[in-house]
Order: structure tokens, then sequence, then C-alpha cells
């Protein structure tokens, strides 16, 4: 089999590589269906998701399950009083930070840094602060493989060859910026997260940093409808990490590539089926209702109320169930977008059955033909 060498080279010296070959056919179903999809491919979507359900996804992925209206509220400046400063500040700092990769170019080396700072404002220890250099860490970092402190740790390269991978890094961004088409562009993209997240030059907020830069050139590419994926990831648990534990060891990204594709298409499948409902309907649809609608897009088999908590309590700080169904599902129901397919034996609370529920297709008029991921009958 042929690989495609990258010119990013591992600590040891040797090149990280991929199989195009492996990678055509999900290659060529995303094109198809940006083809035929329009609505996502526009700066406009790409703000809406921003801000802020890309910010509760990018902090997802790290194991924070901060409420999307939480989330709102801080960005409008609504809950000041919150008491865990954490929170506040890794929430006001991807806002913050989101605003730059908007209003700035990716092209250099101090502006990544400024970036960097932006996004870790208040959330490095004592010890991170003395040992950073004027653009990169001076020490060695640890990283915990799956996020598990049960498992072995990992160890980012030696701080010595940083600045030297770094600029093999930028080579890498700024070649050939203006002869991609939109997958390809992603698909960049995706080597420059995992790159990136390879040489860990920073203590901490390395993670939410890659892929912070990764939607910063898709943005710069114009690339818009994949700005999503980090979403994505936020549903697929420790496999993100081990797969690229593995590719940091084989130095083959095709698993990971093959991963973030499926991943993306995934998700801008829910997101065309979530936008044509909101097209459909006579109602204008909150972010809440968004959530809603796309984690039941998400859940896999029967779905019903019950169901539906136990999913949303997997990603969020815990909500009780009543809580749950008043607030999201409830009011998709009354809208006609939820239908109440039948009542189960069990109760969601002592005075409300549990049900299983469905998406009233009648809303949806988009080719179905074009959904190889998801089943929304």
């Amino acid at each position: 089999m042929l690989y495609k060498k990258l010119d990013l080279i591992s600590e040891r010296g040797n090149n990280f590589y991929y199989s195009e070959e492996i990678l055509k056919d999900i290659y060529r179903e995303l094109l198809l269906f940006l083809e035929n999809t329009s609505n996502l491919d526009n700066l406009h979507f790409a703000k809406k998701m921003l801000f802020s359900h890309e910010i509760k996804a990018n902090n997802q992925v790290e194991g924070y399950g901060d409420d999307l209206l939480l989330i709102e509220n801080i960005i409008k400046k609504k809950e000041q009083e919150i008491k865990d400063i954490n929170v506040r500040k890794r929430i006001v700092n991807l806002y913050r930070g989101y605003q730059f990769i908007l209003n700035h170019d990716i092209v250099s080396e101090q502006v990544l840094k400024e970036l960097y700072d932006i996004l870790s404002n208040g959330l490095l220890d004592v010890y991170d602060l003395n040992h950073m250099g004027e653009l990169y860490r001076l020490a060695p970092v640890y990283i915990l493989r799956c996020g598990r402190l049960d498992d072995s740790i990992d160890e980012g390269v030696n701080y010595q060859i940083v600045p030297k991978l770094m600029q093999k890094y930028f080579q890498f961004l700024n070649l050939d910026k203006f002869d991609l088409d939109k997958v390809d562009s992603y698909l960049k993209s995706q080597i420059l997260h995992f790159y990136f997240v390879y040489i860990h030059p920073y203590f901490d907020v390395n993670g939410r940093t890659s892929r912070t830069i990764a939607m910063w050139y898709l943005l710069s590419q114009e690339a818009y409808p994949f700005i999503i994926f980090n979403r994505g990831i936020s549903f697929k648990g420790s496999i993100y990490d081990k797969i690229i534990s593995e590719a940091k060891q084989s130095l083959n990204l095709t698993k990971f590539l093959n991963l973030m594709l499926i991943t993306v298409k995934t998700e801008l499948e829910k997101e065309s089926v979530i936008q044509n409902i909101a097209h459909n309907v006579n109602y204008k649809l909150q972010g809440i209702d968004y959530q809603t609608l796309l984690y039941f897009l998400t859940m896999n088999g029967i779905k019903s109320a019950k169901d539906f908590t136990f999913f949303y309590n997997r990603f969020n700080d815990k909500k009780r169930a009543l809580e749950i169904y008043n607030e999201m599902l409830l009011p998709l129901i009354e809208m006609n977008i939820l239908v109440v397919k039948r009542y189960t034996k069990k109760y969601i609370t002592s005075d409300v059955p549990n049900m299983t529920l469905d998406l009233n297709i009648n809303n949806i008029d988009m080719d179905l033909s074009l959904l190889k991921r998801i089943k929304i009958k």
C-alpha cells in the first residue's frame, strides 16, 4: 500500500504518514454531501456554532460537563456571581479565543502565543508559569493517557526540540493553502490538530489550543461546515485519546484521520437534519432545542425519555430527570417536533410516565439518501 509522507517529523526524526487509499471512500462521501447541502457553508453558520455550542464541545472533550445554558449566560454576562472561577475562566477564555481567531490571521508563532495566553489565562499553576519560555515550555510535560490516572503516563516531546518541530508545524500550515478544496482543508486541519498534540508545546491547555487552531485554519480556508468537528470528538470518549496515542507510536495517522472524517460527516448529517427541522417549523428554536435534537440524533436504539436523561447526564453536570424532561423534551413535544410513540410501564417521576419518542418525519423534507451515518426513523 502506498503512503503519503508528511513533512512533519517525530522526536526521533522520522516522518509521519497516512494512506490516501484507505480514506478515499469517506473523502468522496463528504464531497458528495457538501455538493448537495449548501446551508451550512457560510460564516454565519460557523459563528453560530462557535458561540456557544463549540465552546461546550471543546471543553467537553477535556471532561468538563458545563451546561449549555450556563455557557450562554456567562457569555451574555448573566452569571457574574458563579462561585467556581475555573468554570468561568475556561468558558470565557474560549469565548475570547474564538473572537480572536475570527479577527486575526494565523501567520506566526507570536500570534499563536497570543491565542494561547488567552486560552490559558488564569488556568496555569505557578510551576507552569515559571517554566515557560518566550514561546514554549522549558521543561518536560507529562500527559495522562485517555485522561485516566490508572493508566500509563505519556510524555510530550523533549522541550529542547519543541521550537524545531513548531517551525515544521508552521511550514506545513502555510504550504499550499490556496490549492485545497474544503475536504482537503479539513484533512489538513486535523493533521495540524494531531501534530500540535504530539508536540505538546505548553504545559496545559494543549488540547483546547490544538483544536482551536484547527478551527482557525478552517476559518482561514472558508471551510465553514467543518467547524463542528469538536462536538463529534466529545461523543467519542476514550476512543479519541486511544487513537491519538497509537498514532504517536506508529507515526501512521490513517486511523486518526479516518476517525475525524467519519466523525465530522456524522455531525454534518445531524446538523443538516436539525437545520431542516428549524426551517420547517413555525417556531424559533432556542439553543437548548438544538442541543435536545443533537442528543436525540446521537442516541442509538429505542429512545425513551429516561434514556435521554441518562444520555444528557453523561455529557453535562447532572440534572434531575423531571428537570431535563420539562426543559428539553416537553417543549419539543408541544411543538410537535418530537412525537410520543408509546408510554412504557416505568415512570420518569411518580407523576410522569416514561415514553418512547420519535422525530416527527413530517418536519423533514431533505434527501434522506444523503444520510449514511445516522438513522432518523
